[in-house]
């Protein structure tokens, strides 16, 4: 059996939905497809991994000062960005595309909340549709014929991921949660560990679960028909949409929810889901 990657490895064991579904992409692009998820990671980690915002921007400008390189094929010594530069290369993936990227994961150093839903999916969009819009390049598919399923797969799957995640981010003691619905269920988004043990967060998770279950109808049905070649890039969604049915079965409390449905669950879902053609 072949070796996994570094990059297979990371997406692997951090991001395993966009592992499975990479699986189902043509295998030219599978490891292009490793790669940019894996820079996503890296983007996405920082923040829990340093102590203060300042080092995390200095790691985001890191990768700023990156992506001239990354475009011209001339990456900076590292793990990730060597053969990101080389999918990158391949892909036609523009400098603009992978500032914008870097960009929306400053607000992630700013330690404040988003001030209400339309702010947090507005994050969203620019970081989860926005990473699904570059699959698609990896993919061979253009973006631009795209943009009625992007925008609401984007946003229904962070939505989605955002919930399950809720009790970790408080373990950390940062998350990332509307202002105005924690201000309705009584508690600080910015102090997560005076919360009490088990706060009633159904004020949170409710009008956060209904806006993604919209996003996922939406993008499903954007998605009928897609062509086999773009649906790896979508096929996260249906894992968030079986993740969306569990979360609705314990009244939308995350700590009630496996933090993993069972392997074989998911990879079913996948490959159903890939034999229909939609995501």
């Amino acid at each position: 059996m072949t070796e996994l990657s570094y990059c297979a490895r990371q997406v692997r064991d951090f991001d395993n939905d966009r592992f499975l579904a990479s699986l189902f992409a043509d295998d030219a692009v599978r490891e292009d497809l490793f790669a940019l998820y894996a820079f996503n990671l890296e983007l996405s980690k920082i923040r829990e991994t340093v102590s203060e915002p300042m080092i995390g921007r200095m790691r985001l400008q890191f990768w700023r000062d990156a992506v001239p390189g990354l475009v011209s094929g001339t990456p900076p010594s590292h793990a990730v960005a060597e053969p990101l530069a080389a999918a990158v290369g391949r892909a036609g993936i523009s400098e603009a595309a992978l500032s914008q990227l870097i960009d929306a994961r400053e607000t992630d150093m700013d330690d404040l909340p988003p001030k209400d839903l339309a702010a947090l999916e507005g994050y969203a969009h620019d970081t989860s549709s926005a990473l699904m819009a570059m699959a698609l390049r990896v993919l061979g598919e253009d973006p631009d014929g795209y943009t009625d399923l992007l925008k609401p797969a984007g946003i229904g799957v962070a939505l989605i991921g955002l919930v399950r995640a809720i009790p970790y981010q408080a373990s950390t003691g940062r998350v990332t949660l509307p202002a105005d619905l924690c201000a309705k269920a009584g508690l600080d988004p910015s102090q997560p560990h005076q919360w009490p043990r088990n706060p009633d967060i159904s004020a949170i998770t409710g009008p956060l679960l209904a806006a993604a279950e919209g996003h996922v109808r939406d993008a499903q049905r954007a998605g009928r028909g897609l062509g086999r070649r773009a649906l790896p890039a979508f096929l996260p969604l249906s894992l968030a949409a079986l993740y969306l049915k569990d979360l609705k079965k314990v009244g939308g409390d995350p700590a009630r929810h496996a933090a993993r449905p069972p392997g074989v669950r998911r990879q079913l879902t996948v490959f159903w889901r890939s034999i229909l053609g939609q995501p």
